[in-house]
């Protein structure tokens, strides 16, 4: 089901005009708003998931933040970024001041995943005389998206890793005989362990979508930070698949180099995954954003986070009263076809293709749930989701799950939750291999386009509902984007003989699905527990990587060796990114969570130029 209206296009295929402007929606408001203003425990109450915390200690630029209003015209100008065209070139090599370079960077590689933060990325940022070697490199791969461009004042490259985590863990419990299960299981663990191996398809896919939304989140990060200044050329294709690495393997090895990637971390699946180049924007390629609104939309976006709460539908019982009635809000249709639009501009962007070939491949299954028919299309997949979830739990073997407590089923058991689908239109976005095939694309860098797709659609909504946002109301529409229904799912497509969570919609055309998103329109925000499992090491930390600071996920390459970011001596960075718009969430009577706000970097080396300019 498509989300754009099938249109002609206005643009022969690769003239560069792939991208539709995104159009503003405004989302009406119920008569009577309701917000949750979360306060801090009283001594001896018992914390909850809806308390505030008590302090925050963190390196991380991001901390907990309320979102800002943006008025319609502010909100409009915030569109361009969703329709991006490439620079066609670079002005004079400038200087990047510090404090710029580490909002850009807390902007991306820092906290572009909406869900739980892995920390599979890294990052190395390169001055302009490394910046020069770097385009030689790069002028010598083959599938290159776009130009090599002279002049950039800095290149980032990020390196990725396989994606694994606790939930992954429990994957390698899964699927295996009863008594050969002594065998199988740890057979398959030295095959994940040495060999990178998958246990199911869509865990592989999930390194593969994360990459794809930090390489939209990149080139919307350069501008943001810059406040138009400076426009970023990102380079994804090369290093996609393993034929395509293998043909680019000298390239690469020498761009490794530069980045002192070691045997070691190689041998841990540490590959290169994007490598971006920044510069000056050419006359007539700046974005038109006034720094005033740069700043809201940064705060913003360090803001947005995943709302997997509905209003009277998937509440805990436990959850105050602002969660647990309808609020009868829609997400308007206008709203939807804009969304759509988002998708099919990151799709044509992300994989050089036209946008009607773009609509052809993406399988996009949109499901309204306040129709019947969306009703009992949401229920017939929660359904399906549910029996996996039975069938894992049923099969786990024994001898592994009973030692610890039966922790694995468990924690089966708690991502029922996870997969609820709660929201007013859910996506459920996917392809064909043998239609990518077809069409001459690779099939890594089409999944990192569904994962651009998701992300920035999600950000038409995620804008939109803070859009002439009323006095005293949290937000009017967010986003949660999911990749356990699809994992799920696989689960049950690879050990229990399902079908894929698209193929009936797509029957015939062999779909893969590969993420789900759902739209929802509400006034209030999620918990701040949403939050704080990804901050706070004591609540939930050890089930997933907590936010990272800039020392541990990108270094400088500065005069021949790689320091980390913000780590001088013995200090560490506290400053969270667009702290001066203070959009930090607070308590009833304006009180915030003590070191919240962290600390400012000192100014003078905030000021400092990154790397000479000669």
């Amino acid at each position: 089901m498509s989300a754009e209206p099938e249109v002609q296009s206005e643009h022969a295929p690769g003239d560069g005009c792939q991208q539709k402007p995104v159009e503003a929606v405004a989302i009406t408001p119920p008569t009577a708003l309701r917000r949750r203003m979360a306060s801090f425990a009283t001594p001896g109450e018992r914390k909850t998931r809806y308390s505030l915390p008590e302090e925050l200690h963190s390196a991380s630029p991001v901390g907990y933040r309320r979102r800002v209003a943006l008025s319609r015209s502010e909100a409009e100008a915030a569109l361009q970024l969703l329709s991006l065209e490439r620079p066609s070139g670079f002005g004079p090599v400038e200087a990047v001041g510090e404090g710029e370079l580490f909002e850009e960077c807390a902007l991306g590689v820092m906290s572009a995943r909406q869900s739980t933060n892995f920390r599979g990325h890294r990052q190395v940022s390169f001055g302009p005389e490394d910046s020069v070697r770097l385009a030689h490199v790069l002028r010598s791969l083959g599938h290159l998206d776009a130009p090599v461009l002279d002049s950039a004042s800095y290149t980032h490259v990020v390196l990725s890793r396989p994606y694994r985590t606790p939930f992954t863990l429990l994957l390698t419990l899964i699927g295996h005989k009863p008594v050969k299960s002594l065998l199988t299981v740890p057979y398959r663990a030295l095959r994940k362990k040495f060999w990178h191996e998958d246990d199911i398809p869509s865990v592989g896919y999930l390194q593969q979508l994360h990459v794809g939304i930090l390489a939209d989140a990149i080139e919307r990060a350069a501008v943001v930070a810059s406040c138009g200044r400076r426009r970023a050329q990102v380079f994804s294709a090369p290093f996609c698949s393993e034929p395509r690495r293998k043909e680019n393997r000298p390239m690469l090895r020498a761009i490794e180099e530069m980045c002192g990637l070691t045997a070691a971390e190689r041998a841990q699946g540490w590959r290169v995954a994007l490598v971006a180049q920044v510069g000056r924007a050419l006359p007539g390629e700046e974005v038109a954003l006034e720094r005033e609104l740069c700043r809201k939309i940064g705060a913003n976006l360090m803001a947005f986070r995943s709302e997997r709460i509905q209003p009277g539908s998937n509440a805990d019982e436990s959850a105050p009263e602002e969660y647990q009635h309808d609020q009868g809000m829609v997400v308007p249709e206008e709203l939807t076809v804009m969304a759509g639009r988002a998708a099919y501009n990151a799709f044509a962007h992300w994989t050089g293709c036209d946008r009607e070939r773009a609509k052809r491949l993406m399988m996009l299954e949109r499901i309204d749930v306040l129709t019947p028919a969306g009703q009992a299309r949401i229920h017939e997949v929660q359904r399906g989701l549910d029996e996996v979830t039975d069938r894992v739990i049923a099969t786990l073997p024994t001898w592994a799950d009973l030692p610890v407590g039966r922790a694995f089923s468990r924690n089966a058991e708690r991502g029922r939750k996870a997969f609820g689908l709660a929201g007013q239109r859910i996506y459920i976005g996917g392809l064909s291999r043998r239609e990518v095939a077809r069409a001459g694309l690779d099939w890594d860098q089409c999944v990192r386009a569904i994962g651009a797709c998701a992300a920035r659609s999600g950000l038409v909504a995620e804008l939109m509902g803070v859009m002439e946002l009323p006095e005293g109301c949290d937000l009017l529409a967010g986003l949660c984007l999911m990749a356990g229904p699809v994992n799920q799912n696989d689960i049950g497509k690879a050990f229990y003989g399902q079908p894929d969570l698209l193929a009936k919609t797509f029957e015939g055309r062999d779909p893969t699905s590969l993420l789900v998103w759902t739209l929802k329109a509400k006034t209030v925000a999620d918990p701040i527990g949403n939050e704080e499992q990804l901050m706070n090491p004591r609540r939930q930390g050890k089930l997933v990587d907590l936010r990272p600071g800039p020392h541990e996920v990108v270094q400088m390459a500065q005069g021949g060796t790689l320091e980390p970011m913000r780590l001088r001596g013995e200090k560490v960075n506290a400053e969270r990114a667009f702290g001066d718009v203070d959009n930090f969430v607070v308590d009833l009577k304006g009180r915030g969570i003590p070191g919240n706000k962290g600390a400012a970097w000192p100014a003078s080396w905030r000021s400092e130029a990154v790397w000479e300019v000669k």
